[in-house]
């Protein structure tokens, strides 16, 4: 076994944490640094402690992730058991004819290239025209493929969907660099099928564990040039395989159980009746919504509890649990109960919603310990990057150029929902792309570092316990977006950005936080630090609540959805803050700043001053 982690790395650990005197919920910590432990669920809005906390003695969860960083890559010089492909001995022309011929005797050669036992797989130089119905198949173990500037292009086309390279689960220890993979999108046909012609890829990973994609150029896709699933499931009866135990309303009940397992009255949990086969071959597990778009429609808090049984019924252990999150099961482990923090289930879903179970226990494989780094993404008619799978490093790209049909983007964690976790986007540029340079939907534990954007840059309020730190943003806008307040701001420098926004979303649904029907749970303003603000024309939303930043010939304005202005040691250069007539009264802080903030507008009535706050 190979192992690509090979060379020291500055590491730094990216943790969750709640101090109940502070407003920043998530912290990037140099490794050694103290971290607090406490009992609870810390890493929880302080406001939402009905969101499902179970006990105050009950054990601390693990670190939701630790990231190191920067992830060194592949020795080549390990991998000195090296085939190159034998073009004529399996059919294979690299000059960019017969495509049929060409992906069958790809994929022969990439087979039988294990059978050598070779570690590195190296294709002669020049251009390999792919079958659409045929892709390049890599599902290789402790290998480096280098394409040797080759390019891999795919046949012209009229196909809705299709990949040119698919990176099966399986995969491991696994690098493939130095190479071009192209789609047809100038050459596509779009009429003949229906659809949007969207789902076709230069690259598809659909699974694979410790991989390193790098020195690739991904491009002219009539979808994306990257394409990441949640699932590791190519298709339906993939997916099944997958799925352990549906869990059901019939098999819930009210009540809970006792740290021995044993089953109590409790009339603010509901707990399985019967247990689930759970263990021997099946190691580990997720449980969450995995239909349709996932999030929390039914099982309402992140948080939840399981009680695992040996065969003959026996208590082994509880494990406190994050829905979507991987749970290892203990060795001897035959059966399990779960336990949900909240009193009931609703007969309507907190959102859509159509199955009849509540939540599923699934063992999906989505591609984990991903490196991908150093690539070009550019011209692809969809996204550059789209969606990501359990910790990935993603550094060193380029994404240019990208967009033709919605959503237009460079990146788009969107498909991937709650099954993206521990991403990390750092030192990436992005020029060009037509709508916007990255969204992020949906996922958890994102940090987003020291990159260069000049298009919009948005978050919504569905990504839980999100990091934007140091990076710049040169022009577009920029939108922040929270549900749960667990988000963190810090060190961005803006430059003639249009407008940035800091909103709450009060939807009220897919955040993992326990609601009656209608009820708002409070959550902590979003805190922006250190911040820079260079020729902005516009800064709102809920909250303008800024501290150690600069403003310079910006507009700060109250509108019409604004609840706080705080602004505490920061410096002001032809700054404004313009309080419109129109909107709800807000509460005004402003405490040792630098310079003069110019009010204007002739809504200052509005305002709620510190003094004023503290009158009866």
């Amino acid at each position: 076994m190979h192992s690509f982690l090979n060379s020291s790395s500055a590491n730094i650990v990216w943790r969750v944490c709640l101090h109940a005197t502070e407003l920043l919920l998530i912290a990037a910590l140099p490794m050694g640094e103290c971290f607090a432990e406490s009992s609870g669920y810390e890493w929880m809005p302080a406001e939402a402690e009905h969101a499902g906390a179970p006990a105050q003695d009950a054990a601390p969860l693990r670190p939701l992730s630790e990231v190191s960083v920067p992830k060194p890559t592949a020795d080549v010089s390990k991998f000195t058991k090296v085939y190159t492909l034998e073009l004529d001995k399996f059919g294979i022309r690299n000059d960019g004819t017969d495509a049929d011929a060409t992906s069958k005797g790809l994929n022969a050669a990439l087979q039988h290239a294990k059978t050598v036992g070779a570690n590195k797989i190296v294709f002669p130089a020049g251009t390999y025209l792919i079958s659409e119905t045929d892709p390049v198949i890599f599902d290789h173990q402790d290998t480096i493929v280098d394409l040797n500037g080759a390019t891999l292009q795919v046949r012209t086309n009229g196909k809705p969907m299709y990949a040119v390279v698919e990176v099966l689960p399986g995969t491991k220890n696994f690098r493939l660099t130095n190479g071009t993979i192209r789609g047809d999108r100038d050459e596509h046909d779009f009429k003949t099928a229906p659809g949007t012609h969207e789902g076709a890829s230069c690259l598809s990973i659909v699974g694979g564990d410790n991989l390193e994609f790098d020195h690739l150029h991904l491009t002219k896709a009539t979808g994306d040039g990257a394409q990441v699933s949640s699932t590791g499931a190519r298709n339906r009866n993939e997916l099944l395989t997958r799925i352990y135990h549906d869990v059901s309303r019939a098999n819930l009940e009210s009540g809970g159980f006792s740290d021995r397992g044993e089953k109590v009255a409790d009339t603010e949990k509901i707990r399985s009746i019967k247990p689930y086969a759970i263990g021997g071959e099946r190691k580990q597990f997720e449980l969450g919504f995995l239909g349709g778009y996932m999030g929390f429609p039914w099982i309402l808090g992140r948080a939840y509890q399981v009680y695992f049984f040996d065969a003959d019924n026996g208590f082994l252990e509880k494990q406190d649990c994050l829905q979507y999150r991987k749970v290892q099961v203990p060795e001897k482990a035959r059966f399990m109960h779960v336990e949900f923090n909240q009193p009931a289930i609703s007969d309507e879903p907190a959102h859509s919603a159509a199955h009849d179970w509540m939540v599923r226990i699934n063992n999906f494989t989505p591609s984990t310990d991903v490196h991908f780094h150093d690539n070009l993404m550019d011209f692809n008619r969809r996204l550059g990057f789209c969606g990501a799978g359990v910790r990935w490093l993603i550094e060193n790209n380029r994404f240019e150029n990208n967009g033709g049909t919605a959503p237009a983007y460079g990146v788009d964690l969107e498909d991937g929902w709650e099954m993206m976790q521990d991403v990390v986007f750092r030192k990436n540029t992005f020029k060009g792309n037509q709508i916007g340079d990255i969204v992020i939907c949906a996922g958890s534990e994102i940090l987003v570092e020291d990159n260069d954007f000049d298009n919009k840059v948005v978050f919504h309020g569905r990504a839980y316990n999100y990091t934007v730190r140091g990076n710049r943003m040169n022009g577009g806008f920029v939108f922040y977006t929270t549900r749960s307040g667990v988000a963190t701001i810090t060190g961005n420098t803006y430059r003639n950005v249009k407008r940035l926004e800091v909103n709450f979303d009060g939807k009220g649904v897919a955040d993992g936080l326990v609601r009656k029907k209608g009820e708002t749970v409070g959550t902590p303003p979003l805190l922006s630090t250190n911040e820079t603000f260079l020729d902005v024309d516009e800064v709102k939303g809920t909250y303008v609540n800024y501290r150690d930043s600069r403003f310079t010939n910006t507009k700060l304005l109250a509108g019409d959805t604004t609840r706080l202005v705080s602004l505490v040691n920061c410096t002001f250069d032809n700054a404004t803050l313009d309080i419109p007539n129109k909107g709800p009264d807000f509460r005004f802080i402003e405490k040792n700043n630098t310079g003069e903030l110019a009010i204007t507008g002739t809504g200052e009535t509005r305002m709620i001053t510190e003094n004023q706050a503290a009158k009866p």
